[in-house]
């Protein structure tokens, strides 16, 4: 999981003391690390108030609803691990002693899709544009790259889109990088199939290569004909 640190104020009987923002994925695990050097002889952990899990020295761990066979405690650091997140994971959680002042707050988001590619063009560009879901969770913490060959692809005051002038070599594939804390998604697009037709500058140097084979052939064969004419009039 990926955490990020925001200091707190700390008090004259605490150890240490930071709030710590975690991000987990629905269906897998997450940990809260404590990494404190401190012998403990009771914990409990709590989301929002509730108990998640409580232990006290020579006894065994009582662990609460929902979390009943989806949570380890380690009881020598403190260490928390939550298994087969679901949404409703989401919250603050604290670890009592009150000497460790510490707390994370769990954003559970859902496994990120693949995203989609469509293009629109003009008479001069392409536009590519890369989609994830509106439906989906936490779309204002995506991140959008594209893997584009040098000179190809001009950035749009939009990072989920490109702009593409239609001179470009059309045949080339570009590729769309989506991610967030946790997990990264590609997609990619050939460009010749964002041109009506299927056209690109390469095929349009093509058509007049066919035409010109095709003329040569029939002037060939028309004066293959006229010799084979004047042939049989001479027999005769």
């Amino acid at each position: 999981p990926k955490e990020s640190r925001a200091p707190r104020k700390s008090s004259g009987n605490s150890i240490s003391c930071e709030r710590k923002v975690v991000f987990g994925t629905v269906n897998e695990s997450v940990t809260f690390n404590v990494q404190r050097s401190v012998h403990f002889k009771e914990l409990l952990w709590t989301k929002s108030n509730d108990k998640v899990i409580e232990w006290e020295e020579g006894t065994s761990p009582h662990v609460f609803p929902p979390f009943e066979n989806r949570v380890h405690l380690d009881t020598t650091s403190g260490t928390l691990t939550i298994f087969n997140l679901t949404s409703s994971d989401e919250a603050e959680y604290r670890i009592e002693p009150s000497s460790i002042d510490i707390s994370f707050f769990l954003h559970v988001i859902d496994p990120l899709p693949s995203p989609t590619l469509n293009c629109t063009s003009t008479a001069e560009e392409i536009t590519v544009r890369c989609r994830i879901p509106d439906s989906y969770n936490y779309t204002e913490l995506l991140n959008y790259s594209w893997n584009c060959s040098s000179g190809l692809c001009e950035n749009s005051s939009d990072q989920s889109e490109v702009l593409i002038k239609k001179e470009s070599d059309l045949s080339q594939e570009i590729q769309c990088i989506v991610s967030i804390a946790l997990s990264k998604q590609t997609s990619s697009l050939v460009l010749a199939t964002c041109v009506p037709g299927g056209h690109s500058r390469h095929n349009f140097v093509i058509i007049p290569a066919v035409v010109v084979v095709a003329g040569v052939t029939f002037l060939l064969f028309r004066k293959a004909c006229l010799k084979g004419g004047r042939k049989t009039e001479r027999t005769e």
